[in-house]
């Protein structure tokens, strides 16, 4: 059973084409989602200017991200790259907190 995952993780994406493509979708609303949350908790300022960011920068990054994943060759690359991005906004948002 390890075995059949493994090789499921290193297939390349022609053979798993629904699965790339739906956890591009799930990670590129995952990943706006969380990046605009963090945005909107780092700009210390009324509620009317922290929204109005998100709501027009969130379609735009749903796109990009979920662009950005379904380009990986592998699900692997494509579950790293979706953890590295998290990683990353949290250490920004880390940063921003502390300096």
């Amino acid at each position: 059973m390890k075995k059949d995952f493994m090789t499921l993780l290193y297939e390349p994406k022609t053979k798993i084409g629904w699965v790339h493509g739906i956890l591009a979708c799930i990670g590129g609303f995952y990943l706006s989602f969380f990046s605009m949350m963090s945005l909107s908790y780092i700009i210390k300022a009324d509620y009317a200017i922290k929204l109005l960011p998100t709501m027009i920068s969130t379609p735009i990054l749903i796109c990009l991200f979920a662009l950005w994943l379904l380009l990986c060759s592998t699900l692997l690359c494509c579950l790293k790259k979706i953890l590295y991005a998290t990683v990353l906004i949290i250490v920004s948002l880390f940063l921003s907190q502390v300096l």
